[in-house]
């Protein structure tokens, strides 16, 4: 009876190790950089910076000896790339699991959230706490239900490997990781632990002792977050569809939408025309012999007859199999970007109608959409029956030395110096009710991306900005996009490494 008793003793006195669990956000994506909410949307991928993120984290993890003896991840594409990354790096599988999904947003998946342009109160409440909020639309959620599958997830797969395990990873979200924070902190946790700030790829710890979870570290870096704020990359407009142009990637075609996906732009620019039978496709010029070879205006033929007929040259003028695109075909390919710029190269009530309706049968919301063009028609037509669409406008202006002015875009008219000519845009600003201006890389200096912010701009982007020279020359400028063909040469500037292909 003494020994049992004194073998009890023994058992008490030793150390209980209790598991870690590693909840971490996954990395950067398009769509976390443009403020587009994801939800469950599943399709979203981390931009090259996203991956560098995770690179670096797992690097981190194993400088500070963190080894993981199993990795989960949600079922959504941006989470479980990120987890795969790690668990590469430690020689480990992802686990799928799908209750550490992000939290349904209903109708407000695909919508932009950014502060003082929410779509509806409703959201504007979610984000800030000025009042209810109602989950809106199929599969949204609220907290308490993200609160379930959780506790549900750690109760069914984590609880069993106490004792058996030291750490686990969850990679998840970022309202995953905020549940979290609300179920498991408790009544004596800092305010600053119940409102941890979260970076992608930071890590909330959580312990489970004895069967029971509590919140332990929040925000946890693995990375040198100077490596990936100092100089932020600003936006990344593919120029005509193609992300990285050339001979191989005809502008305009579906192989350019596909590699504008592959390479991780967060705009891609949809230059829109009307065949003859009133079928939206996407070219840039109003005729097709530059890329094509035939000598055909678009309005004079039928979709079925370009279909038929036109290719795309290829390498060195040799046809190619490529032919031409529909904008539904684009938005198929396409669908996973943040935002798209419509550029109506022509336009007319009816033909504007058209292309805002392709866009809702794609299930794309209006707030992901920017009316960038030289039309001032087309600007003025949204502004006054599509508000809630942003409009930019591109510009251009030329000396005229026979007539000692400046003449260009926005209906300038005759401008006797630069600075009227900046005056005359800046109005322009506020007579359209503009979102931004796109400005030419060429005659731009960064006094005029700091006018036009200024003057009302909440968008200043550069076109054309096409090698690495070019955006290491403006990369302190505060500019807000950059309008491209070469987007891996451009990022190169911002130290992201090119030949790291974005997905599965």
């Amino acid at each position: 009876m003494k020994q049992m008793i004194l073998m009890v003793a023994l058992w008490m006195c030793i150390p209980v190790f209790a598991l870690e669990v590693h909840f971490l956000r996954h990395g950067e994506t398009t769509w976390n950089r443009s403020k587009v909410l994801q939800g469950s949307i599943g399709y979203t991928d981390l931009t090259l910076r996203g991956v560098r993120m995770a690179e670096a984290t797992a690097k981190g993890m194993e400088a500070a000896g963190v080894r993981y003896d199993r990795i989960y991840a949600s079922d959504l594409l941006r989470a479980y790339h990120t987890a795969d990354i790690i668990a590469k790096s430690q020689g480990k599988k992802t686990i799928i699991d799908p209750r550490i999904r992000e939290m349904g947003m209903g109708k407000y998946e695909g919508m932009r959230y950014v502060k003082g342009e929410y779509p509806d109160d409703n959201l504007k409440n979610f984000f800030e706490g000025t009042g209810p909020y109602v989950p809106t639309g199929k599969g949204a959620e609220t907290f308490d239900d993200v609160a379930a599958r959780l506790r549900a997830f750690l109760d069914e797969v984590i609880r069993p490997l106490e004792g058996k395990a030291d750490k686990v990873l969850c990679v998840a979200h970022s309202f995953v990781l905020k549940t979290l924070v609300r179920e498991y902190a408790g009544d004596s946790a800092s305010d600053a632990a119940k409102k941890p700030l979260q970076r992608n790829c930071c890590v909330h710890v959580i312990e489970c002792k004895n069967g029971k979870f509590s919140l332990k570290e929040t925000g946890r870096l693995y990375y040198n977050v100077a490596d990936f704020d100092t100089m932020p990359e600003p936006i990344m407009v593919a120029h005509r569809g193609a992300g990285d142009r050339n001979s191989l990637r005809p502008e305009s075609s579906a192989i350019a939408y596909s590699n504008a996906v592959e390479t991780a732009c967060d705009v891609v620019k949809l230059d829109l025309q009307f065949t003859k039978d009133k079928v939206v496709i996407m070219h840039h010029c109003p005729n097709l012999k530059r890329v094509m070879g035939w000598d055909a205006d678009i309005k004079d033929y039928t979709y079925a007859e370009i279909y038929e007929k036109a290719r795309y040259l290829g390498a060195k003028q040799v046809p190619s199999e490529h032919r031409i695109v529909r904008l539904d075909e684009a938005l198929e390919i396409t669908r996973a970007m943040p935002q798209f710029w419509i550029d109506f190269k022509f336009f007319s009530p009816e033909f504007a109608e058209k292309v805002l309706q392709t866009f809702r049968d794609a299930k794309i919301d209006f707030s992901r959409i920017m009316v960038a063009t030289f039309n001032y028609e087309a600007l003025q037509y949204m502004q006054k029956n599509h508000p809630e669409i942003r409009r930019i406008s591109h510009v251009s202006w030329r000396y005229r030395p026979e007539l000692k002015c400046f003449t260009g875009s926005m209906r300038m008219g005759l401008k006797k110096s630069r600075e009227k000519v900046m005056e005359h845009i800046a109005n322009g600003i506020k007579e359209l009710g503009l979102y931004g201006i796109n400005f030419p890389f060429a005659k731009a200096t960064k006094e005029d991306v700091k006018f036009l912010h200024d003057h009302g701009a909440k968008w200043v982007s550069l076109y054309f900005v096409q090698d690495t020279e070019q955006a290491e020359k403006v990369r302190s400028w505060g500019m807000d996009a950059f309008v491209t063909d070469y987007v891996t040469k451009v990022r190169k500037a911002y130290g992201i490494t090119p030949e790291k292909k974005v997905g599965k």
